[in-house]
């Protein structure tokens, strides 16, 4: 146990002056990294501002479905909301119902990329939840409304003792958003486009 020394009278102002003083310092430094944050999510929101009117467009979409995700959780819950992700089958039986990509393809996967990054990217910034879950289900919706049918998975992890976790999105071969996945989740179950002909 720590042993604290009285403080006499004579030693008060003293005491008290040197508390200040460390009070101050501490307080400087927070201001500091506040300052440094805040530099930094202006630095990185001032990068979103300059890609271009092509993906400010998507940056600004996938804002309106974080926000449409998030209000969906909260006032639906998850039975809703997954009926509008397609069919839900066994993950081990997905790959089964992916098509090779084709030449055709490559306009939705350059799509499918920019989607998955304008949805990373501007996540961050939320003034609400935005993690996997949210993410994965504004990426799914803003494929779908340009014809893009996405596969969505859902794993687990128990490493930790406790029961974790996590969504990606998938779509015509692209990676969407949710990676990487760590090497402890196992997918459990997809949603896959009501497109795919085996189901």
């Amino acid at each position: 146990m720590l042993a604290i020394s009285p403080v006499s009278p004579q030693d008060a102002p003293g005491e008290m002056l040197g508390f200040c003083r460390l009070a101050r310092y501490f307080s400087e430094l927070e201001q500091k990294a506040q300052m440094t944050r805040a530099a930094t999510m202006t630095r990185k929101l001032g990068t979103l501002i300059s890609v271009g009117p092509r993906r400010q467009l998507l940056v600004l979409q996938a804002i309106v479905q974080l926000g449409r995700a998030r209000w969906l959780l909260r006032q639906h819950g998850w039975a809703s909301v997954s009926a509008r992700l397609g069919t839900m089958i066994a993950a081990l039986d997905v790959p089964a119902l992916q098509a090779p990509i084709s030449v055709a393809d490559l306009t939705a996967a350059r799509l499918a990329r920019d989607v998955g990054w304008a949805v990373g990217a501007i996540a961050r910034f939320m003034p609400f939840r935005a993690k996997c879950l949210e993410q994965a289900i504004a990426a799914h919706a803003m494929l779908n409304v340009r014809g893009i049918g996405a596969f969505t998975y859902f794993g687990v992890s128990t490493v930790s003792g406790e029961i974790e976790a996590h969504a990606w999105l998938d779509a015509v071969g692209i990676r969407v958003i949710g990676y990487p996945v760590p090497r402890d989740y196992v997918a459990i179950s997809c949603f896959v486009p009501a497109t795919c002909s085996a189901l």
